[in-house]
């Protein structure tokens, strides 16, 4: 039988592939987008705040790998754009 050795990343990516296929599988039940309120990051008047947002973005990307970002002021008319922009 012929064996090929593959090179340490791809293994390593496999092997996150399967433990990000099996966590995503036992999560699924429970998923949820995360809402992070931007305006107080907007509205911060201290470097801490500022932190303590940055935190919670960073913690629900880690949580679900996705957020949903409210109070950001961007227009709609700007984000139907870029949602025609990126099907394309």
């Amino acid at each position: 039988m012929l064996s090929v050795r593959l090179p340490r990343l791809v293994q390593s990516t496999s092997r996150a592939r399967r433990l990000l296929a099996t966590h995503s599988a036992q999560q699924r039940k429970a998923f949820h987008i995360p809402v992070i309120d931007f305006s107080e990051f907007r509205e911060a008047t201290t470097l801490s705040a500022k932190k303590n947002t940055a935190r919670s973005i960073v913690s629900a990307f880690k949580e679900s790998g996705f957020v949903y970002l409210s109070g950001h002021r961007i227009p709609t008319s700007m984000l139907f754009s870029l949602s025609f922009a990126f099907s394309k």
